[in-house]
């Protein structure tokens, strides 16, 4: 019975800080004491399994004993809503269409036997070839998830960042040589930061998602208790509610120190990605908000992805596996310019359109973000052999988009559940669309 406690209170710790964690990228590759070349020959659901595991180093993976829990979650899938279909993107349709290799049959079989919530959609050939919707937009009002439902995005946002730093470099506003310290000189050990270590997270500078910021850290939670659980949703709530000053980030973060010294090694910290957020208002006397609409939703007529939650019509659900909690939406100033962005999932598609393309910015500095380096994450991307990919989880939802430049294919995976402890019956959205990536022909 000892055991089976310490198991439980294990579990509840992982559960909890997870849940604080609530713009986490969920797309963590190894690091860099690893160094494994993304040409090594591994599985696909392997390497999509790493990127989804929580952003932190010190973060227990889904592959700990506490996932090895059997569910009893009564599954929310609607299989019903499910629609399999030929859509035609007709903006892009060519003169004469090109066969899919998408094995559609394959995607229905193993979409209906997990439980799911959400929708996906597979682009081939310059055409949507595949779609799928399941679950509850909204399970208080019985509204079915639909293509036209609008989702947080989480960590994609990222990817909206990167961009806008890269056009503010060209602008000659800053170098990515730049040190923070021209920027944001009340950080503690922002001479030490370039631009350059923000962007492909190799800075060092902890993750206010997980460090402390937030009120808790992973030793705190070791003893947790089983009669505080119940208090557990009250108590996310609150955090996921309360506006955060950025300046009282940039305080309480240079209590922490720097986890190594920057440029020597890969770790997903969701803080440089903030810190590039005030960079951008900074030098551009723009919200972060109003500089994603005027210098890159607008101009690329971008119409159904938003920098804000306003435009939401899903409700995230949290799942513990063994029961669930639904919680209002987090703050946009928690999520910034880190996982603030929401959208549908053809508006998804269109941004990535958008960046097979190439627009708004120089060939050279694409390159740059597309850069692996070292490490194997560029601007805004893991950068893989065949495809890049990022996902993205915030409080209630879980979302990875996978796309080959090359061919022109993209996965997209949104979902309005953000689970914990992935198994096979409850997958994560990454491992979802790993598996569908290998029914490409």
């Amino acid at each position: 019975m000892r055991d089976q406690n310490n198991k439980l209170h294990r579990f509840l710790a992982l559960m909890l800080v997870m849940s604080v964690a609530l713009t986490c990228a969920c797309s963590k590759k190894k690091d860099s004491s690893e160094k494994e070349s993304s040409t090594e020959s591994e599985e696909t659901t392997t390497k999509t399994q790493e990127s989804a595991s929580e952003t932190s180093e010190t973060t227990p993976s889904s592959e700990t004993s506490e996932s090895t829990i059997e569910s009893t979650t009564e599954s929310t899938t609607d299989t019903s809503a499910t629609d399999s279909s030929d859509t035609s993107d007709t903006s892009s349709t060519p003169a004469q269409s090109v066969p899919s290799t998408f094995d559609k049959s394959k995607a229905d079989s193993y979409l209906s036997s997990i439980k799911f919530d959400g929708v996906v959609l597979v682009y081939e050939n310059g055409q949507i070839v595949y779609t799928h919707e399941a679950g509850m937009a909204d399970r208080d009002k019985d509204i079915p998830n639909t293509m036209d439902t609008v989702f947080e995005l989480g960590s994609i946002t990222k990817q909206f960042t990167a961009v806008a730093i890269m056009q503010l470099v060209e602008q000659n506003k800053l170098s990515l040589d730049d040190t923070l310290d021209k920027y944001i000189p009340e950080y503690k050990y922002a001479k030490d930061i370039t631009i350059h270590q923000l962007l492909n997270m190799t800075s060092g500078v902890p993750d206010y998602l997980y460090c402390g910021v937030l009120g808790f850290t992973m030793d705190d939670l070791k003893n947790f208790s089983l009669s505080s659980f119940l208090s557990l949703q009250s108590m996310l709530g609150e955090v996921a509610t309360t506006p955060m000053e950025k300046d009282d980030l940039v305080k309480r973060i240079s209590e922490y120190s720097l986890n190594f010294t920057p440029g020597t090694k890969l770790e997903y910290s969701n803080t440089n990605y903030y810190f590039l957020g005030m960079i951008i208002e900074q030098l551009s006397g723009l919200s972060y908000e109003d500089y994603i609409h005027r210098n890159i939703l607008d101009p690329l007529g971008l119409t159904e992805l938003y920098p804000d939650t306003r435009h939401l019509t899903s409700n995230g659900r949290t799942d513990f596996t063994l029961f669930h909690f639904d919680f209002p939406h987090q703050h946009e100033t928690l999520s910034y310019a880190v996982g603030v962005m929401t959208g549908t999932a053809e508006g998804l598609l269109e941004w990535e359109k958008k960046v097979m393309e190439r627009p708004l910015l120089t060939e050279e500095s694409w390159n740059k973000i597309f850069d692996r380096g070292e490490f194997g994450y560029g601007y805004g991307w893991y950068i893989w052999d065949g495809y890049i990919e990022h996902s993205g989880m915030t409080l209630g939802y879980n979302t990875t988009v996978r796309v080959d430049p090359d061919s022109g294919k993209v996965i997209i995976v949104l979902c309005n559940i953000q689970t914990f402890a992935a198994t096979p019956e409850r997958p994560l959205a990454a491992d979802v669309g790993a598996e569908l990536w290998s029914y490409f022909g």
